[in-house]
């Protein structure tokens, strides 16, 4: 998942601080690009659906000159904070000529990456133009492991040049995964790793349906109870959940509003073939930039959402642990074919972490 839940305390204090101007002018202060679906990897989870018929939709993709054009119009909008993410984005031919110009635009980029493609050439671009952050998901601890999620022969050993190379050259790198049954047994050592490189790591565990609507990868995801013990080992970790929760505990019920994320507010996402929508995980709200300006587009995906409501009695605003499930309307909709329906798997984490937090 894009959205990184790592900082909950910490990001809600931020925001709240920017609320006066980013949130009353709406101002899309940050978002992110899938430069394209496709991938060198055949990862058996991705929510991107299967390769080969990515490859198919290549001609689709946004060109270079659209998404210079696209860059110029978040920066004039007031974007400072932009993900570059895919797919693997480094698979794009245009790669170093569009983050050249994000970087000219001086946009605070972070860039997600499978860490198979960090060439030469890749660190000199780097080198010369850092990113303010990389992160590399690491699949496994073990070369077994890594590719029997991976799909692809090598791909551990490219991982973890790739890795090095980055520390080697002095790159602000952190390390992810995400957590499922095939590489649950190696979530510390790959934890480790981390450590040993002296980088920060996190990880996630709610893997959903393919945008494709196939089901296979939740057949990949621990239990909660898993999930959110590994999760709360991290003594610093249990504090920022704590912290969170007694900050927001009493946002609860405020609002008829389905969607109460900052998604379409002063965050978005453009995904390869240039549509603009409020999150990467939303399929029910959408407008083309092919047809539009990013701020007409940025209008109309608001119109779209406020249409959005829920009654008083709507199950997740009458629960004091939708503060602790990470409550998500699009990621209920890619599971239960429902923005409204919430996910069993969501609610049963927001229990046991709430059992955990306060009742242990």
């Amino acid at each position: 998942m894009n959205c990184d839940k790592k900082d909950t305390s910490d990001s809600f204090r931020f925001f709240k601080s920017l609320e006066e101007k980013v949130l009353s002018q709406r101002i899309p202060i940050t978002g992110s690009i899938d430069l394209t679906h496709r991938c060198n990897l055949r990862c058996i989870h991705c929510y991107n659906g299967v390769q080969s018929d990515i490859q198919k939709f290549q001609h689709y993709e946004i060109n270079t000159l659209k998404m210079k054009s696209i860059i110029d119009e978040i920066t004039d909008a007031g974007c400072l904070y932009l993900l570059i993410t895919g797919g693997e984005p480094l698979i794009r031919r245009d790669f170093k000529e569009i983050y050249e110009y994000v970087k000219l635009k001086g946009l605070i980029t972070t860039i997600f990456t499978n860490g198979t493609m960090i060439t030469d050439d890749i660190i000199g671009l780097f080198n010369e133009l850092p990113p303010h952050e990389i992160e590399v998901t690491l699949y496994g601890a073990t070369k077994e492991t890594y590719e029997k999620i991976t799909g692809v022969n090598g791909s551990f050993d490219m991982c973890m040049n790739g890795i090095e190379r980055l520390v080697k050259n002095g790159h602000n790198l952190r390390l992810k995964t995400i957590l499922m049954k095939i590489n649950k047994d190696e979530f510390f050592q790959i934890k480790k790793i981390a450590s040993d490189f002296g980088v920060g790591f996190r990880f996630d565990a709610a893997l959903f349906p393919r945008f494709d609507g196939d089901r296979k990868p939740i057949s990949l995801r621990v239990t909660p109870l898993e999930a959110v013990e590994m999760e709360l080992i991290d003594k610093d970790m249990l504090s920022k959940w704590k912290d969170y929760y007694e900050i927001t505990k009493d946002f609860v019920n405020i609002t008829d509003e389905l969607y109460t994320c900052g998604a379409g507010v002063i965050s978005f996402h453009i995904d390869p073939y240039g549509n603009l929508k409020p999150c990467l995980m939303v399929r029910s709200i959408s407008c083309s930039l092919n047809n539009n300006s990013f701020i007409d587009g940025w209008n109309a995906i608001i119109t779209l959402m406020r249409l959005k409501k829920v009654s008083k009695d709507y199950k997740c605003n009458k629960c004091k642990k939708s503060m602790l499930c990470g409550y998500c309307p699009a990621f209920f909709e890619l599971e239960n074919d429902s923005e409204y329906l919430c996910s069993d798997y969501l609610c049963e984490m927001g229990r046991i972490r709430y059992e955990k937090l306060f009742l242990n």
